[in-house]
């Protein structure tokens, strides 16, 4: 279930950053589609993080490997998101910008003169809106730079797990090997003094036999 909503999340982002991509504007659905792809986004970013808190509470040490495979791979379809969004906001923002800057000039040398307040204020309204868009990304754009620095820093938490479990199979197999060489050792000093058993008593009986004999005749 957990890794069916990341699945879902992760689509749903994809989609959304392909609509960035493809938005012509204007700025208001810029920042529609970026709000949705941030609630997405963090969606995903907390399911990984359940199916890990899942992983580890693993009993079985192959199972527990095995979804801390899963989390790592979905870690790295997150931190893939979030650089095509920044890829995508940053190319939709350059298009919005050339459209704006293309528009005024246009106003500008068509009718200089007979420009209305009601036109400065739009063209006002609209680069204050691009301003403000702008900071927005700017601001969502350092936030997801902060996730992707924890998303960072739980790959290097999760491979360091993978390297000590592998670790203390490796001193678990050199144990094992060690303690089958020794019980060998043990066998063959067992058989060794049952032979040395039985030889002493040989001449023990031998040593009898011969005092009984010389006391006797």
């Amino acid at each position: 279930m957990i890794q069916q909503d990341i699945i879902k999340s992760d689509l749903h982002v994809k989609a959304l950053v392909q609509d960035i991509r493809e938005c012509s504007g204007p700025v208001e659905v810029l920042n529609t589609l970026n709000m949705q792809v941030s609630e997405n986004m963090k969606s995903m970013k907390l399911a990984i993080e359940e199916l890990e808190t899942h992983a580890r509470e693993q009993d079985k040490e192959s199972d527990k490997h095995m979804l801390l495979k899963e989390v790592e791979k979905y870690q790295k379809q997150y931190a893939a998101n979030q650089f095509a969004l920044r890829k995508s906001n940053l190319a939709t923002q350059a298009l919005l910008d050339k459209q704006t800057k293309e528009e005024l000039f246009e106003r500008s040398t068509a009718a200089p003169r007979k420009r209305t307040r009601a036109d400065k204020e739009s063209l006002s309204k609209q680069s204050s809106g691009i301003t403000d868009n702008l900071l927005a990304i700017k601001n969502m754009m350092a936030t997801q730079v902060k996730q992707s620095e924890e998303s960072l820093h739980t790959l290097i938490s999760s491979s360091g797990v993978v390297t000590d479990t592998q670790e203390e199979f490796k001193t678990m197999g050199s144990v094992i090997h060690q303690s089958k060489t020794l019980l060998q050792k043990y066998g063959r000093r067992e058989v060794t003094d049952k032979v040395l058993i039985v030889l002493a008593v040989i001449f023990f009986l031998t040593c009898v036999f011969y005092i009984v004999q010389k006391r006797l005749f």
